[in-house]
C-alpha cells in the first residue's frame, strides 16, 4: 500500500512539474485563453439557445395536435321553455383531437424562421468578437512578458560586468595601485544596476500576472513564456500587397463588421414581420370527437360506449382574420427599422474608418520601428566595441572607473532600446498581420 501511494505522489509531482516547466509560445497561450474564458463559455451556452429558437421557429410550420377529454355534471332543478320546473340532474362529457396551423400570413413563419436563423448566426458572430478582443489581449500580454524578460537577462549580464569591475577594483585596492573612492564607485554602481534589475523583474512579474489574468491561469509565477521561433523568423515575414487589398482583406476578417452585416439582413426579415401584420391570417383546423349525456332518471339510457360510437363526428374549420385599424402601428415599427439601418450603417462606416487608421498605424510603426532596430542594433555593436576597449584601458589602469561605467552604461542604454525597437517592430507586425489576415499564425 506504502508503495502505492509512493508511486502516485511521485507521479503527482511530476505532472506538476511537467506542467510548471511547460514553455508556452503565444499560440498555446491563445488557445488555452480561448478555451478557459469565461465569457466565451457563456457565449457558447447563448449559440445554443438560439440554435434551439432556430428548430422551434422551423417547427412553427407544422400543425399544432392536441387531444381533449371534458367532463362535468349538473345536479339540481330548472326550468324549461313551458315554464315546467323539474330535477334536472346530468352528466355530459366530450373528447377528441384536434389540429391547428396557420395557412397564410404573408410569409410570416418562413420569415420567423429566417429571423431565428439570422439571431444564431449573430450569437456566433459576437463569440468571434469577444475571441477577437481576447487575442488582441493576449499579444500584447504576451510580448510585454517577452520583453520584459528580455530587458530582465540584460540588466543581469550588466550586473555580472559590475561584479566583476568591483572584484577588480578591491584588489587593485589592497595593493594600493587605487584609491579607496574607486571601490565605492563600484559598489554604488553595482547596488544601482541590482536596483534596476529589481525593477525590470518587477515589471516582468507584473506582465506575466496580466498574461495570465488574460488567460484565466492559476499560477502566473509558473508561466514560462518562450517562443523562439516567433522571435527568430518574424522579421523574415512582411505583409505583401497594396494598401487597398490590404484594407479589403481587413475588413473581410473584421467579425465586427460581419456583425453589422447580419444585423442589417436581420432588419430586412423584421421589416416583412412587421408588413405581416397588415395582410389577412387564414388558418385552418380539423377536430375528431364525439359526446356522451346521461340524464341519469331517463329510462333505458343508452351506454358510454354506444353512445359515444354513435355520436362521433368530423368538423373542418377555416378562420380568417382581417386587419382593420392597428393605431398607426405597423407604419411606425417600419420607420423605426429604418432608423437602426441607419444607425448601424453609420457604425459600419466607422468601424471600417478606424480599422483603416489602424492598419495606417500599425504600418508606419512597423517601418520605423524596424528602421529604428536597426539603427539601435549598429549603435549596440558599436557601443560594444567601445567598451571591450574601454575595459582593457582600465585594466591597464589608462582609464578611470567612471570612464568605464559612463561606457557600461551607454552600453546597457544602447541595449535597452534596441530591445525595446525589436519588440516593438515584433508587435506591430504581429498586429498587422492579425488584422489583415485574422490569424496569429505566419507561413514561415
Amino acid at each position: 500500500m506504502k508503495k502505492i501511494l509512493i508511486i502516485a505522489l511521485l507521479l503527482t509531482l511530476g505532472v506538476r512539474m511537467a506542467v510548471a516547466q511547460k514553455q508556452w509560445s503565444l499560440e498555446d497561450c491563445v488557445s488555452y485563453a480561448i478555451e478557459h474564458n469565461l465569457p466565451l463559455k457563456r457565449q457558447d451556452v447563448l449559440v445554443a439557445i438560439k440554435n434551439l429558437d432556430q428548430e422551434m421557429a422551423h417547427r412553427e410550420r407544422l400543425p399544432a395536435v392536441g387531444s381533449y377529454f371534458n367532463g362535468y355534471s349538473t345536479f339540481g332543478h330548472s326550468q324549461d321553455v313551458f315554464g315546467t320546473i323539474r330535477r334536472n340532474d346530468n352528466f355530459n362529457s366530450n373528447m377528441g383531437i384536434n389540429a391547428e396551423m396557420t395557412l397564410y400570413q404573408f410569409n410570416y413563419l418562413r420569415n420567423q424562421a429566417k429571423k431565428a436563423t439570422v439571431e444564431a448566426e449573430q450569437e456566433q458572430l459576437e463569440k468571434e468578437v469577444l475571441k477577437r478582443d481576447l487575442t488582441l489581449k493576449i499579444v500584447q500580454g504576451y510580448l510585454q512578458v517577452l520583453l520584459t524578460q528580455a530587458l530582465v537577462d540584460a540588466q543581469d549580464s550588466a550586473i555580472n560586468f559590475s561584479v566583476q569591475l568591483l572584484d577588480k577594483a578591491e584588489k587593485s585596492t589592497a595593493i594600493g595601485a587605487t584609491a579607496p573612492a574607486v571601490v565605492f564607485e563600484a559598489k554604488a554602481n553595482l547596488a544601482r544596476e541590482k536596483q534596476q534589475y529589481q525593477q525590470y523583474h518587477k515589471e516582468t512579474q507584473q506582465a506575466k500576472l496580466t498574461l495570465a489574468q488574460h488567460m484565466n491561469y492559476a499560477d502566473y509565477s509558473a508561466l514560462r513564456v518562450y517562443d523562439p521561433l516567433l522571435e527568430s523568423e518574424i522579421f523574415k515575414t512582411g505583409i505583401r500587397g497594396t494598401k487597398s487589398d490590404l484594407i479589403q482583406e481587413a475588413i473581410r476578417h473584421n467579425p465586427i463588421l460581419s456583425k453589422y452585416e447580419n444585423q442589417l439582413l436581420g432588419l430586412d426579415i423584421e421589416s416583412k414581420l412587421f408588413k405581416a401584420a397588415d395582410y389577412p391570417m387564414v388558418k385552418g383546423s380539423a377536430s375528431l370527437g364525439t359526446t356522451y349525456f346521461n340524464a341519469f332518471k331517463t329510462a333505458n339510457e343508452r351506454p358510454f360506449f354506444g353512445q359515444s360510437k354513435d355520436n362521433f363526428a368530423q368538423q373542418i374549420a377555416i378562420a380568417v382574420t382581417i386587419p382593420v385599424f392597428n393605431k398607426g402601428r405597423t407604419k411606425r415599427q417600419l420607420q423605426q427599422v429604418n432608423l437602426r439601418k441607419q444607425e448601424i450603417g453609420l457604425l459600419s462606416e466607422n468601424e471600417k474608418i478606424q480599422q483603416i487608421q489602424i492598419l495606417e498605424k500599425l504600418q508606419l510603426d512597423w517601418k520605423e520601428s524596424k528602421q529604428q532596430y536597426e539603427i539601435s542594433t549598429e549603435a549596440f555593436s558599436a557601443t560594444k566595441e567601445s567598451l571591450v576597449y574601454s575595459r582593457r584601458s582600465f585594466m591597464a589602469g589608462k582609464v578611470s572607473i567612471y570612464d568605464i561605467n559612463n561606457s557600461k552604461n551607454n552600453l546597457i542604454k544602447s541595449e535597452a532600446e534596441m530591445i525595446r525597437a525589436r519588440y516593438n517592430t515584433l508587435f506591430s507586425l504581429l498586429m498587422l498581420h492579425f488584422h489583415v489576415s485574422g490569424d496569429i499564425k505566419f507561413s514561415y
